[in-house]
């Protein structure tokens, strides 16, 4: 019994031996992780939470590392943006490319939420259906179902946004999850939906061979993708996420220079669509992203008036701009304060 005492005590230690270094491997991999960088500098880890599967400046960035040498960034893929939003809160990621949307409804529960900077300036989504669908238009849709990334995501509120220009309640639609990307298609094109929220690459990818139409194209200003954080996370790590931001503007910069850098960058995606498809889909989504990552007063008025027209937030209950966009980090990022787009009316302080 003593031997299997000793044995036992031996196996703990070996085991013990094996796992802490493990362990501190993980620990260091965690939030804001230190590591070294290029020179010895300490390097930080950001977990960064996004709807994978379409294309936006953060997806750039992070394919291509266009952050500071003291700035690793984790992309952590999620089907939509509740998913993600849970995650944020719970310390799961520390930002998330979610939407305006979602800082107006965490900020509606008392939750200080901010979004950093703008990626797009309209909204990514078009609503797409097979030409043997049967749905030639929104109003075809009714008692039909409809797919989005997830019930409570951006697309989820474009559809409401669609269905009320059309007059169809929104009620009426049999709403699914179908996530993004490669899994979006294969619900529109295998029939398990009448149509579905589609962004790029796929959306350009599906018009372009004929068998697909747009049955509801947004036209209007709308701050849709956003970086966005806890302002107590920001207060504590203002270093990492001013790097973060930082790579973003980079990405967009040298995008803007040469679409083929984006092009190349995205190659790791491992899109299934052709090199001509992706960059077209490189084009248009540079066509929505405000120069400089920032939008002013009147877009984030544009926004908050859609939310409330369909029913996403209430009217009088919505966050000022002040409190929605904080760009001062984003000017800090590179030293140009306001050189590139709007400048925030506060300074970053939260």
């Amino acid at each position: 019994m003593s031997h299997i005492r000793t044995g036992a005590r031996r196996r703990r230690t070996v085991l013990l031996a094996a796992v802490v270094p493990l362990l501190l491997a993980l620990t260091a991999s965690c939030s804001t992780g230190t590591g070294s960088g290029t020179g010895g500098a300490e390097r930080q880890t950001i977990r960064v939470g996004n709807v994978c599967g379409g294309i936006n400046v953060a997806t750039v960035a992070m394919d291509a590392d266009t952050f500071p040498d003291d700035v690793q960034v984790k992309k952590v893929c999620f089907d939509g943006g509740a998913e993600a939003v849970q995650a944020l809160l719970g310390g799961g990621v520390d930002v998330f490319i979610g939407s305006t949307e979602h800082v107006v409804s965490t900020r509606g529960k008392g939750l200080p939420v901010t979004a950093y900077a703008a990626l797009t300036s309209r909204v990514p989504y078009s609503l797409v259906s097979a030409n043997g669908s049967g749905a030639g238009s929104v109003r075809d849709l009714r008692g039909k179902t409809v797919a989005v990334t997830s019930p409570g995501s951006l697309s989820d509120t474009e559809l409401e946004k669609a269905a009320s220009d059309s007059g169809v309640p929104y009620k009426s639609l049999k709403v699914i999850g179908a996530g993004s990307g490669a899994s979006m298609l294969a619900a529109i094109s295998k029939g398990k939906a009448a149509a579905g929220m589609v962004s790029e690459p796929q959306l350009s990818q599906l018009l372009r061979t004929g068998e697909y139409k747009e049955i509801w194209t947004p036209d209007f200003d709308y701050a849709a993708l956003v970086p966005l954080a806890k302002t107590t996370w920001v207060k504590e790590h203002r270093k990492a996420m001013t790097g973060f931001l930082q790579g973003l503007r980079t990405a967009e910069k040298k995008s803007r220079a040469d679409e083929s850098f984006a092009v190349r960058a995205l190659k790791k995606e491992k899109f299934e669509v052709s090199d001509r498809v992706l960059r077209r889909a490189v084009h248009q989504t540079l066509g929505i992203t405000p120069k400089g990552l920032a939008v002013d007063e009147s877009v984030y008025r544009d926004t908050t008036g859609l939310l409330v027209d369909v029913g996403r937030a209430k009217a009088g209950r919505t966050p000022s701009f002040s409190d929605a966009f904080d760009f001062g980090l984003l000017d800090q990022a590179e030293g140009q304060a306001g050189s590139n787009g709007p400048k925030s009316t506060r300074s970053s302080g939260s």
